[in-house]
């Protein structure tokens, strides 16, 4: 059975239609363009009239571009433009062809016009408004989307509110971890510790939210300075530490995992420094080397190599300063 070249009924773009025929037709060694230009007609819609002049395909172009099934072509397209929405986890790549094909089937050719586009399909107005600071004075298309590239991996590195993080001590190399073990003294609340080297959903996982009785929007940036709550995924326990209750091997001041909401659960996050002078601008962002600070007490999330029976890690709050066991950061973000 013989393979014919794509029909025209008006749900391509012309010109990307005349070249796939065209292509169609080399594959099956028609080279005449005379020839390719009467198969073009006829694979036409017949409810879509062809004068009988057509002497070229820049004027079988036109005519089709002319005919009101490409009118629709075109509103649907902008009608497509206008809820394509860059995603955080999206193929950029893909996102790029597809923004431009339809820009192009919608017949958006103005750059000003494409740049407004391309920004009303960030994410958020935070990622929108870097972007358009950034691209507002570029006078080439190829540069905006260059720099639209930069400025969504900037963003896809960035902490936000819901947010799920595997936290890593940077020392030991063991993830932050809790299960469904309550500790034998002290405040018997469910156990705090480092335990794996390679990060595991069942027990690693930790969603930043706002602090107690507070709200901020999920998906916006996580703020160096701000105070969080790190809640438990699998168990949707809150981190929480207290005065006056001690760990249980170094006598440290305990941290656990709560299931209630107070302001034990309250953590401020801070750049790690090796001064009382801490950089705390801009956002958090993977990579970042990091220490939280419980709010109530002002002491740091601390780990060591000490360990339980288990071979798990003790976790606590110890001292006020920058000592290296309170460094933290994020290997995985989800």
């Amino acid at each position: 059975m013989i393979d014919l070249p794509p029909r025209y009924d008006g749900t391509l773009h012309p010109e990307v239609w005349i070249q796939d025929l065209r292509f169609f037709c080399t594959l099956m060694g028609i080279h005449e363009q005379a020839t390719i230009l009467n198969i073009a007609i006829l694979r036409i819609d017949h409810n879509i009239p062809i004068p009988k002049d057509i002497n070229s395909f820049k004027s079988l172009i036109n005519v089709l571009k002319d005919h009101v099934t490409h009118s629709v072509f075109r509103a649907v397209s902008l009608e497509k433009l206008n809820k394509l929405k860059c995603e955080r986890s999206i193929d950029m790549s893909e996102f790029i062809a597809k923004f431009n094909s339809l820009c192009s089937n919608a017949n958006i050719t103005n750059r000003e016009e494409k740049k407004d586009y391309l920004l009303r399909s960030m994410p958020d107005n935070i990622v929108r408004d870097v972007l358009r600071n950034r691209i507002e004075k570029l006078n080439s298309f190829d540069k905006v989307i260059e720099t639209f590239k930069e400025v969504m991996l900037d963003h896809r590195s960035q902490v936000r509110y819901g947010s799920k993080i595997a936290l890593k001590h940077v020392v030991t190399g063991r993830f932050l971890s809790s299960k469904d073990i309550r500790y034998d003294t002290g405040s018997k609340q469910y156990m705090v510790y480092c335990s794996n080297w390679q990060s595991d959903k069942r027990t690693d996982f930790w969603i930043v939210i706002p602090p107690h009785k507070q709200y901020c929007k999920p998906g916006n940036p996580v703020a160096f300075n701000s105070i969080i709550e790190l809640k438990h995924q699998q168990t949707s326990r809150n981190l929480h530490s207290h005065g006056g209750i001690e760990s249980p091997i170094t006598k440290q001041q305990e941290v656990t995992c709560y299931s209630g909401t107070d302001n034990n659960n309250n953590w401020q996050l801070q750049r790690h420094s090796t001064t009382n002078k801490y950089d705390n601008s801009g956002y958090w962002m993977i990579g970042d080397t990091i220490s939280l600070r419980h709010v109530n007490t002002k002491k740091l999330l601390s780990s060591h190599d000490f360990l339980f029976d288990d071979g798990n890690q003790e976790v606590t709050c110890h001292s006020y300063g920058h000592e290296e066991n309170n460094k933290w950061c994020i290997e995985v973000l989800e």
